[in-house]
This record gives structure tokens, C-alpha cells and sequence, in this order.
């Protein structure tokens, strides 16, 4: 049986009666694109729903098993599970332990939920989109809003003030119920951001907050993140540890990730020489920057970094001092780019961008319903330490 084509991918054709997997239904060998925009659980999520949507899956039938799913599309038992527990997580389908995974949702019900919120439409400003961060964070965030019936509108601000104002003034004329957005990283609060708050525009931060605006943000835990990171290097005998980071400004996560360093030595009792804290870094001039400090100080054996594209340059520095991480060095970054075999000697801190891409979508849609105001207040989600 030839396998149709959809979205650039060859999927497998679910044979289905509305009772149980049918006994001469087996799967064929789909291939997932190896995108980094649109990861395979992600992939595997959309073609469910577009089994759903369409009806080839009606209400009541039984979807393929997490093991079946794995079989089908070549991917891990914990890639199958996440895009079910997606589906589940937005009431598509229901989960029933021993029993499997079966619809709850009709075509007509999906219909009736899009065509019921047909004008509501949401905007989300990104700061920046790469492989370190943002890619998984959109497709929640799109998957959440459709959800819930929202169209979505993406806008790139590329870490640029006068991008985002540009941004936040053209969705004024637009019929757009709210606003998702990073805040790119500034000297000054962005006026375009207080003109919405005055005209009381429902709008959540995600990923950053900025003090003393009301506006609530749904954020990585980043001083709990950064203390664990500090402590697991302390708890392996390095004393000499570094920090690297950009300059902390209004947005609050690189503050926040210091803070957290920091505190990790206060709660420990060691001390920490404040001249291995380089935070500085935001110009071309950052690998030179970097290479300067760590030969300023050869006795440093571990550094913290803020964000991957600088613990890219960090190993870039200590590779030309013939220090490379693999010969004693650790090296602990945010993020990562998924792709384990071309840094394998990098710890990193994951942060959970789909759940951090659900809440956000969830606070705003229930701010948007007067169910929640702007004084929310902040949601904060533990990252995991992978060493």
C-alpha cells in the first residue's frame, strides 16, 4: 500500500473499526523528518489529530499503543508516550490505564470549537528562534492555541527593542485577543509593552518576566536551576568556577541565574571570588573576551554558562589553550541543541519548553475570559540537569 505524502513526511495509514485495532491492519515504516522545527513527537502528535480532525478516527476508537506507535514511526517508547499524553493533555483523547488510548472528540466537536472562537486570534512575539531554544516552546504554544481554538501569528523580534515596539504597534490594528512574548533584552522597559498594559491588552511574558510590571510570565525556575547546576559541580570537587553570561538587564533570567550561582555558595559554605563571574558578554568582541579571562585565570577547572551560544565560544577558548572539556574541564550549559553526538562532553540544564509553551497559553486564554486578571502573578517550571 503506497503511504500518503503530508507535510513533507510519508505517513502510515491507520486502518480502524470503532472497537479495536484491526487484525489485518500492521504498520508500515513512516518517515519522520528530521527537522528541528517540528520535533517527531510533535510530528506524530499532528498526524493523530489530523486522523481525529478528519474523521478517519471517530469518537470512541481505540489509537495505536505507545509500543505500536514506536514500531510505526522508528522513534523511543518516551517520543510515542509524549505525543499521546499531548492529545490526552488537550482533551482529544482519553488515557485508561491497562486499557489503552481512545477518542473523545468528534470532528463536528473540533469544528464547533474552531468555528466557535473563528476571530479569536492570538499573537506571539519571539525573541529568537534556533536550535538552543524557541523551537519546541512554538510548537506547544501552536498546539495549545488550537486547542483551545486560537489561530496563532507569529512574530520574530530577532532580540531587537525596536523590532518588538515595531511588532507590538502593528498588532494594533489587528483583531488579536492577546499577546504571548518574550521581551527582548533592553537598557529600558519597551513602551510599546506599556502602551498594551494601559489599554489593558491581556498579556503573559514567557520566558522572561519584568519586576514591577503586571504582567504574569510563565518562566524556567532559573535561580533553583542555576543553584543545582553550581552545587552538582561543587559536590564534584571544583571550587574554581566560572560564570558566563550576558549583561542582566530589566528581563529577569539572566539576573536570576547568577542569583541562583551565587546563592549555591552561600548555602555550601564555600567561597566564590568574584572575578570568575564574567557577565558582560553581548558583542562580537565575546570570544576574545572570554579567551582573555580564562587565561587570566588557569586555575579555573568548571564554568556555568547562561546560554549555549556562549558556552559554544567558552569551548572554543579553552580548545585554543589546549584545555578542551573532555580533559578535566567541565563545561554546564542552558539548553541544548538535541544533538548529543556533536557536544558529548557538554552537562546542560533542559528547560521545558512545551510546558512552559501550555501554561502560558492556558494563563493568557483565561485572562482573555476574565477568569484570571493581569496580577496572576508568575509560574515558574523546574529545568531538568543532564550531565
Amino acid at each position: 500500500m503506497q503511504l500518503p505524502r503530508i507535510n513533507g513526511m510519508l505517513w502510515l495509514h491507520l486502518m480502524r473499526n470503532t472497537d479495536t485495532i484491526m487484525e489485518d491492519s500492521e504498520f508500515a515504516s513512516p518517515v519522520l523528518t528530521d527537522s528541528q522545527a517540528s520535533p517527531r513527537y510533535w510530528q506524530i502528535y499532528e498526524y493523530l489529530l489530523n486522523e481525529i480532525s478528519s474523521g478517519k478516527l471517530k469518537l470512541g476508537d481505540q489509537l495505536p499503543s505507545e509500543k505500536e506507535l514506536c514500531e510505526a514511526f522508528k522513534v523511543s517508547r518516551i517520543t510515542s508516550k509524549k505525543a499521546l499524553e499531548m492529545l490526552a493533555t488537550r482533551q482529544f483523547i482519553s488515557r485508561q490505564r491497562g486499557k489503552g488510548s481512545f477518542v473523545v472528540e468528534t470532528p463536528a466537536s473540533i469544528g464547533l470549537r474552531r468555528q466557535e472562537a473563528s476571530l479569536k486570534v492570538i499573537a506571539f512575539l519571539l525573541s529568537t528562534l534556533d536550535d538552543f531554544f524557541g523551537k519546541r516552546l512554538l510548537c506547544s504554544v501552536q498546539a495549545e492555541c488550537e486547542a483551545l481554538g486560537y489561530h496563532m501569528i507569529l512574530k520574530l523580534t530577532h532580540e531587537s527593542p525596536d523590532e518588538e515596539e515595531k511588532a507590538l504597534r502593528t498588532l494594533d490594528g489587528e483583531n488579536v485577543a492577546g499577546i504571548l512574548m518574550i521581551p527582548t533584552h533592553g537598557e529600558h522597559y519597551n513602551a510599546g509593552i506599556l502602551q498594551q498594559i494601559l489599554k489593558k491588552r491581556p498579556l503573559v511574558f514567557v520566558d522572561r518576566k519584568m519586576p514591577g510590571l503586571p504582567v504574569p510570565s510563565v518562566t524556567t525556575d532559573n535561580i533553583a536551576a542555576c543553584e543545582t547546576a553550581a552545587k552538582s559541580l561543587l559536590e564534584k570537587g571544583h571550587r574554581n568556577i566560572a560564570f558566563y553570561s550576558g549583561p542582566a538587564m530589566h528581563a529577569s533570567t539572566l539576573k536570576d541565574r547568577l542569583q541562583g550561582f551565587t546563592k549555591a555558595f552561600a548555602n555550601t559554605g564555600f567561597s566564590l571570588n568574584p572575578a570568575y563571574v564574567c557577565d558582560t558578554l553581548h558583542s562580537r568582541d565575546d570570544f576574545s573576551v572570554i579567551l582573555g579571562h580564562l587565561t587570566e585565570h588557569p586555575e579555573i577547572t568548571a564554568a556555568i554558562v547562561s546560554e549555549f551560544r556562549l558556552a559554544l565560544l567558552v569551548n572554543k577558548a579553552l580548545s585554543a589553550l589546549g584545555r578542551p572539556v573532555s580533559d578535566g574541564f567541565t563545561l554546564l550549559t542552558f539548553d541544548h541543541p538535541g544533538y548529543e553526538w556533536e557536544f558529548p562532553n557538554f552537562a546542560f540544564l533542559r528547560q521545558d519548553e512545551e510546558e512552559m509553551g501550555r501554561r502560558a497559553v492556558e494563563i493568557l486564554h483565561r485572562v482573555i475570559k476574565g477568569e484570571a486578571d493581569m496580577s496572576t502573578g508568575d509560574v515558574l517550571i523546574p529545568a531538568e540537569l543532564v550531565s
